[in-house]
């Protein structure tokens, strides 16, 4: 299942003048943030997809100048060029003061519809393809996986990936395909995730997935969306039944921490059949990224959850991302320097476990 090393290389000159950019950067190194919310093509992954993928019923459709690429019965609209453009990542990076950035697949790939054999296919490519990528420059990117949740191999992917290939964790999608999170069937995955101590990246996908005006399936479906996939897995019990899962929700936790109230109020009164927990502890369990666009309402998440649970986000490269991470740090009203270094990157040195693949590129 593995890619080969020689459709790895076909990547080769572009991997070579990413490591080249990403050796010049005395100015961020040891002192800039740690993004933990960055988006990433892996600059491998389309020539794997052109030379593999319609075995798999995965299809690259070039036209026009615009790149898509059509997953079993889904096709992804045209593809950002920036998710792949390694050396102005870099570029960026450095100008935004941004010293190390956790790489996540775009979650538009996230393919959880596909069927078994073709999900678990497309995960270990994706994979390989996203190590390979990082490997270019790993003093400056730390990646993220993705697993097939639909399938019964999820949670060994997710072993692979973190111990054959030093992946920090997963990003996973609100949307699961045909189950929701807090199915049963994903348990193995939760229990795998706990027992690797791997970061969990939960992100909406809304945007994508559902039709509304004026882009509102972005500016509201998708807070939307983490918020209940959070508030399901806290009443369907599994923060209680995995205690130590070390989850990260993007976009500030969506409309979750500002309807704190309102959940816990509802445990209160109704109770539940699997939440033991009362929601206010479980919010305060989870930690969250800054990409709030506003620094008073980043305070606000600070005063809810704590300043060890808050970390640098950017949703890196689009447009609904922050462009000025650092400048949102100081703006936020009643920081002190220390905990905005603690913010910008000591509370991700604490989540992040510290990984190295355990074999060389895969063969």
């Amino acid at each position: 299942m593995s890619v080969s090393r020689r459709t790895l290389l076909t990547a080769g000159a572009t991997a070579a003048a990413f490591a080249a950019a990403g050796t010049s950067t005395p100015a961020t190194a040891q002192t800039g943030g740690i993004d933990v919310h960055a988006h990433c093509i892996p600059n491998a992954l389309i020539p794997v997809l052109k030379a593999h993928g319609a075995a798999h019923d995965i299809e690259v459709v070039e036209s026009a100048g615009e790149t898509r690429i059509r997953l079993g019965s889904l096709t992804t609209g045209p593809l950002d060029p920036r998710l792949s453009d390694l050396p102005a990542r870099i570029a960026t990076m450095n100008r935004t003061g941004i010293e190390r950035q956790l790489v996540s697949p775009f979650i538009g790939l996230t393919a959880y519809h596909l069927p078994d054999a073709a999900a678990r296919w497309y995960s270990r490519a994706h994979n390989e393809t996203m190590a390979q990528t990082t490997r270019s420059a790993p003093h400056r990117f730390t990646p993220m996986a993705t697993v097939p949740l639909q399938s019964a191999g999820a949670a060994d992917e997710l072993v692979y990936a973190v111990e054959q290939l030093g992946m920090a964790g997963v990003e996973v999608s609100t949307d699961a395909g045909p189950r929701d999170l807090d199915d049963v069937s994903v348990e193995p995955f939760w229990e795998a995730a706990e027992n690797l101590q791997a970061l969990i990246l939960i992100h909406p996908s809304a945007s994508a997935r559902v039709q509304l005006p004026y882009r509102l399936g972005n500016f509201v479906g998708n807070p939307s969306d983490t918020t209940l996939a959070i508030a399901r897995l806290m009443f369907g019990g599994v923060l209680d039944r995995h205690p130590h899962l070390r989850i990260c929700l993007v976009h500030g936790g969506g409309f979750l921490p500002y309807q704190a109230g309102r959940l816990e109020h509802g445990f209160r009164v109704y109770g539940g059949e699997h939440i033991k927990t009362s929601p206010l502890e479980l919010l305060r369990r989870l930690s969250y990224d800054t990409v709030l666009h506003s620094p008073g309402r980043v305070r606000t998440l600070i005063d809810l959850v704590g300043i060890d649970r808050v970390l640098l986000g950017t949703d890196y490269p689009f447009d609904m991302g922050d462009p000025d991470p650092q400048g949102t740090l100081a703006a936020i009203p009643g920081l002190r320097e220390r905990d905005r270094l603690q913010i910008a990157r000591k509370n991700a040195e604490r989540l992040i476990r510290p990984r190295a693949a355990s074999s060389p590129a895969p063969a």
